[in-house]
């Protein structure tokens, strides 16, 4: 249990609703939390207050009236004053009809800024103020037109033009990059094969000045055995 759910027990704890468990268990829960029986407490003191004041009745009764017969009341006013002022005949009738049409015509059409034209045998009618039809371009905006698809042509070539330039750039410096790659990786090529050279060189000479020692040796040792 929680404090707030306690909180929602605690009118019905007040007035004797709970069941014996719930409100034993309320009970322990509020025995554990001093701020909920405090609170409780002050709401035990507030209707032991309110049970103590005295009820006066009051000296004048309120009278409620249903609304439903001050609206019939209105309403059968309103249709007397419609049947007092429509004519009885029939054309009287239809003239007050035709009469009442053109009134809010009339009405809606200030209201909305209502116009009539009349032209070329066509009857017309538009709200607001009405756009003049456009026929054709005049010199200026023909010119103005045609400079302005000009400017926008040469931005437009100028802008591939660039494009074009950056990307030959770009080309040319990776065709460099590339170049240079080459060069450095055949100029160690060209010093491993000229160190491996020279390597074997040394090496073939060194043996050689072994096998001429040897045989200068037996040479020696050949002729100092005959004598």
């Amino acid at each position: 249990m929680t404090k707030d759910e306690a909180r929602e027990l605690f009118i019905d704890y007040m007035y004797g609703g709970l069941d014996i468990d719930t409100q034993q268990k309320l009970e322990t829960f509020i025995g554990q939390h001093s701020d909920l029986k405090d609170e409780l407490d002050g709401l035990l003191e507030t209707r032991q207050v309110l049970q103590q004041m005295p009820v006066e009745n009051p000296k004048e009764q309120i009278v409620i009236m249903e609304p439903s017969s001050v609206y019939s009341s209105i309403r059968n006013w309103w249709e007397n004053l419609i049947q007092s002022l429509s004519p009885r005949s029939g054309v009287g009738r239809f003239a007050f009809a035709v009469a009442s049409f053109v009134f809010l015509f009339i009405i809606t059409g200030s209201l909305t800024d209502m116009n009539l034209k009349m032209e070329g045998g066509e009857f017309s009618i538009f709200f607001g103020e009405q756009v003049p039809d456009q026929v054709g371009y005049s010199a200026a905006q023909v010119e103005l037109l045609i400079n302005q698809v000009q400017a926008e042509n040469a931005a437009l070539v100028a802008d591939i033009v660039e494009a074009a330039q950056d990307q030959q750039e770009s080309q040319f410096q990776l065709t460099l990059s590339s170049f240079a790659e080459y060069l450095d990786e055949q100029r160690t090529s060209d010093l491993q094969l000229i160190d491996y050279s020279l390597t074997s060189l040394e090496e073939t000479t060194y043996n050689r000045f072994v096998q001429t020692d040897q045989v200068l040796g037996e040479i020696i040792e050949t002729v100092s055995l005959n004598k």
